[in-house]
């Protein structure tokens, strides 16, 4: 029975290891894309997502019709051509659109700041010892939504470079477990299931 189990896990490695190898390309041409042309990839990005909310927003409108039997069909409806108009903006300006985007980051974080030191003051006046948390904080908060503001096109590279050495690890961890599983398939079916049982 333990044989039979190993046989057919030895048997699905050896079928489906590519599947995971093929991830991990994927994943490095996009890390590599990410960390060499940052923003085309960004935008390329931004347009694949305006795709998927058009799409959306199109299967939104079409649900509505077909169940207008059980549900109003109005407000679907407003809410998918909402979501059509919103894919539009994204592939016809893709990069007005991730500059809008950055600085509403950016002063959310400012303003998380400075309502972070302010909750310091009032706890400080209150004599709280925890005062200083909501401080630093704040501080900190502040001095990355002003280093955003002030070098948006350096901000946008530091963080897609992140991203693409964080992806290109993903897609070196998802090759080496493909042909590593691979491998060890290989060897069980050659040598059988003792070295399981060792």
């Amino acid at each position: 029975m333990a044989d039979t189990t190993v046989d057919e896990a030895v048997a699905q490695v050896r079928r489906y290891w590519w599947i995971p190898v093929l991830r991990g390309v994927v994943l490095l041409i996009l890390g590599l894309f990410m960390v060499f042309r940052p923003f085309d990839t960004l935008t390329a990005v931004v347009w694949l997502f305006g795709i998927f909310v058009v799409v959306d927003g199109v299967l939104a409108i079409v649900s509505a019709f077909l169940d207008r039997k059980d549900a109003g069909v109005l407000w679907p409806t407003v809410g998918g051509l909402l979501t059509i108009a919103l894919g539009v903006v994204l592939l016809v300006w893709p990069g007005p659109t991730v500059q809008v985007l950055f600085y509403f980051v950016a002063f959310w974080v400012i303003l998380l700041g400075v309502i972070g030191i302010v909750a310091s003051i009032v706890a400080h006046s209150h004599d709280n010892p925890t005062w200083y948390f909501p401080l630093t904080l704040g501080l900190v908060s502040l001095l990355i939504g002003l280093l955003l503001v002030t070098n948006p096109q350096t901000s946008i590279a530091v963080v897609m470079l992140l991203l693409g050495m964080f992806t290109l690890v993903g897609g070196v961890v998802l090759l080496v477990g493909g042909f590593a599983a691979r491998s060890l398939a290989n060897r069980i079916a050659a040598e059988g299931p003792t070295i399981i049982e060792a």
